[in-house]
């Protein structure tokens, strides 16, 4: 059965973050990320899990990607896999581990032969979120990557492209708190944080003055992590911010942030260049 991880476990990827933030260094010099790390192998098939399948016998699920739930959009995706790594193609892997996750894929950065005679190699996971057909997926070993990823979303984003020309995947006001009810898997949403609250062990970030407004929870014990990321939480009233995760409607429409690759910090204008009302 297909697995659309991401929903069904609830960033359980997630859960190695701060531990990903301390290797974080290392990564950029032989992580995902890598180029000149990485060594070639052989594709034998992309499964629908939509990972690849080498020909010694290992799972790479790309590091950084979210790859959309619907059918329709995963077939695209797969097409486009299957013609840029598939049986019998040789890649280029970087792993940031030689152990398979869970579901017994190795998370890896991929890359493949640009177009054209002269081009280097790309990332194929950069070509995957350029032409719209996967997201960026704030998991740690895609941590050192998550600026040129969330650069190439962006640009997609912008242009319309592939998911993006659909309204199921836009970037969801954080004032409108009615519409996050019922979102499944990933969301994007967007807004100002009003006010910062604690209670227990945890940090909110307050969307909104009312009981049901949009809130994000972070709990204290990873507060390090973001801080080690260059992002305090606690400075972040009255900033725009984009988070992306699952939505709780438990008690109000809420999301956790176990990883600061999962928020972004924004100015008078969004990420992609356009600009606010």
């Amino acid at each position: 059965m297909t697995k659309l991880r991401f929903a069904a476990v609830s960033f359980a990827l997630l859960a190695g973050a701060a531990s990903a933030l301390r290797i974080a260094t290392a990564q950029e010099a032989t992580g995902v990320c890598a180029l000149d790390a990485a060594a070639p192998i052989e594709i034998a098939a992309v499964d629908d899990d939509l990972e690849l399948a080498s020909m010694d016998g290992r799972r790479l699920a790309l590091a950084g990607v979210e790859f959309p739930s619907g059918a329709a959009a995963r077939e695209t995706a797969r097409r486009f896999l299957a013609e840029r790594v598939g049986a019998g193609r040789l890649v280029f892997l970087a792993a940031t581990s030689t152990a398979p996750d869970r579901w017994g894929g190795v998370p890896a950065g991929v890359f493949v032969e640009g177009e054209g005679n002269a081009a280097p190699l790309v990332s194929l996971a950069e070509e995957l979120i350029g032409a719209g057909l996967a997201r960026f997926r704030p998991d740690p070993a895609a941590f050192a990557c998550r600026n040129g990823l969330l650069a190439t979303e962006a640009q997609a984003r912008r242009r319309k492209l592939g998911l993006w020309a659909s309204g199921e995947y836009h970037i969801v006001d954080a004032g409108r708190p009615e519409t996050l009810s019922g979102q499944k898997g990933m969301v994007l949403v967007e807004g100002v944080v009003g006010t910062i609250g604690e209670a227990g062990g945890s940090l909110y970030l307050n969307f909104g003055p009312r009981r049901g407004d949009f809130a994000v929870v972070i709990w204290k014990r990873n507060l390090e992590t973001f801080a080690r990321a260059g992002t305090s939480p606690r400075m972040l009233t009255g900033r725009r911010v984009r988070v992306r995760g699952l939505i709780d409607t438990a008690f109000g429409p809420r999301m956790e942030l176990v990883s600061p690759a999962q928020i972004e910090l924004l100015g008078d204008e969004f990420l992609d260049g356009a600009r606010r009302p």
